[in-house]
């Protein structure tokens, strides 16, 4: 057997951090192993009191992974606490950043209102807090975490410890560790794309300028790259339209699911009971929002009050301001309050036993310009399940992959006419005890087989591109 190597990988979302985004990078050092390849993981140093901060998710990280953890700084905080201490006032205690991972999951930071409500020490501190989120934490909050990231790995690199570089986004801001790494040490960097930088639908709050500039941006740090990953082949050919000269390789490396995620979970709720249960474990932010089922919802019970008493819905998951608003809002114009449960945050075990609970899973993705290519790892969660899934998504992959899979049905994500006749007609029928899904069909996203074309990957790049020592 050859001898061992080793994948420095840079990731914002780690155990014990209960983001989706984790799994992919959790399973993939995990499983590189049997092919010859062990990890040191850099990621991010929780402070342990972060909404989604899961100390039991730390049972995912196997044994053989080296963990280096940094911890994020938070200028936003260290410029209030310094004006404080000008003005003799003690410092606030430390928490997790407002626009880190920890709280939004590295998406588009919650609206900052200039006209803070207070004195003038509250309007400084909004203002301060309006201009770092969109003039100097571009592309997000980690860069100053990026940097530190590279202070770290250099002396890894320069032992000769390290064989390829591999970077995970989002956070984006880890694209110029591994940009700075790569150009100092000639060692392969792989960018693997969990979501688009330039184009995601969830970042389309980005002005304009900042837009071009982060394009830019873009651009740069990939013409050191080797490979650049996406999950999904529309996000490929969007990729290469927006960067066509590239030297790096293109690859899709899907997101997958695990046939063991489960384990021994045994189902505990009877198929007969006099409800039908639709269950979403995830947050809702920004363009991921689910209305049109309530809306949908609501019509059924103006007309058929009987038909929609049948439902329950349960959102297990932060849900922000704007959209729980509008939600507080139609359940009131229908009436239909008590069929929704917004649980929160829960842990990662109470989501899965959710899940293998449910009559249906339900299924929100993102919508905007590049939905088309959107396939969430949400997904291979609910596919581990195997319960029917209903999918508020745009046509697209994940449309493709539900109803050729035979996992369930998708209906466009904002439209409620379609959503209504859907649901009008599960909450009819006999709900299915169990999902004839074609098993031979998704063989090709168990991870296990995505791994092994990753590993397959590695010993490609490595073998193209001889080391250079630093």
């Amino acid at each position: 057997m050859s001898e061992p190597r080793t994948l420095l990988v840079i990731a914002g979302e780690f155990p014990p951090l209960k983001t989706i985004g984790r799994i992919r990078t959790v399973k993939f050092v995990e499983q590189l192993q049997q092919y010859g390849w062990r990890s040191i993981v850099i990621t991010l140093q929780p402070n342990g009191t972060e909404p989604n901060y899961d100390p039991s998710l730390m049972a995912e990280i196997t044994d053989g992974v080296e963990v280096i953890r940094l911890p994020l700084r938070d200028i936003e905080a260290e410029i209030a606490n310094a004006v404080k201490r000008l003005l003799g006032r003690s410092p606030a205690q430390a928490a997790a950043p407002a626009g880190s991972a920890a709280s939004v999951g590295m998406r588009a930071p919650a609206p900052v209102s200039t006209q803070a409500q207070g004195g003038l020490m509250d309007r400084a501190h909004a203002f301060t807090r309006w201009i770092l989120r969109n003039f100097v934490h571009i592309p997000d909050d980690y860069r100053p975490w990026a940097k530190a990231v590279v202070d770290v790995a250099r002396p890894l690199c320069a032992e000769g410890r390290i064989d390829a570089i591999y970077t995970t986004l989002p956070p984006f801001a880890s694209m110029f560790a591994g940009y700075a790494l790569r150009k100092e040490t000639g060692i392969p960097w792989l960018v693997d794309y969990r979501d688009l930088w330039f184009g995601d639908v969830l970042r389309e709050w980005v002005p304009d300028w900042r837009k071009k500039l982060e394009f830019r941006m873009e651009k740069r740090l990939l013409r050191e790259a080797d490979v650049v990953i996406t999950v999904s082949e529309p996000k490929t050919a969007y990729m290469q339209r927006l960067h066509p000269n590239l030297k790096a390789r293109w690859e899709t490396l899907t997101n997958g699911y695990d046939t063991e995620l489960y384990g021994d979970r045994q189902r505990t709720r009877p198929f007969a009971g006099e409800t039908v249960e639709f269950v979403y474990t995830g947050r809702l932010f920004k363009n991921r929002r689910g209305h049109a089922f309530a809306e949908a919802l609501g019509r059924i019970h103006r007309s058929d009050p009987t038909l929609a008493g049948r439902a329950r819905v349960r959102i297990l998951g932060g849900v922000e301001t704007s959209i729980r608003e509008r939600y507080d809002r139609i359940l009131e114009q229908y009436g239909i309050a008590h069929l929704y449960d917004f649980a929160g945050d829960v842990s990662y075990a109470e989501a899965m036993n959710a899940q293998v609970n449910c009559d249906y899973l339900l299924l929100i993705v993102d919508t905007g310009e590049t939905s088309d290519g959107v396939i969430p790892g949400k997904l291979f969660e609910y596919v581990s399940v195997r319960r029917p899934i209903f999918a508020l998504c745009d046509p697209g992959a994940t449309q493709q992959i539900i109803e050729r899979a035979r996992l369930g049905k998708a209906v466009p994500a904002e439209s409620v006419d379609a959503c209504e006749a859907m649901l009008r007609d599960w909450l009819a029928r006999k709900v299915p005890e169990t999902v004839d899904s074609d098993d031979a069909y998704l063989a090709q996203f168990d991870r296990k087989a995505i791994t092994a074309r990753f590993a397959r990957l590695l010993d490609d790049v490595v073998a193209t591109y001889p080391r250079r020592r630093a």
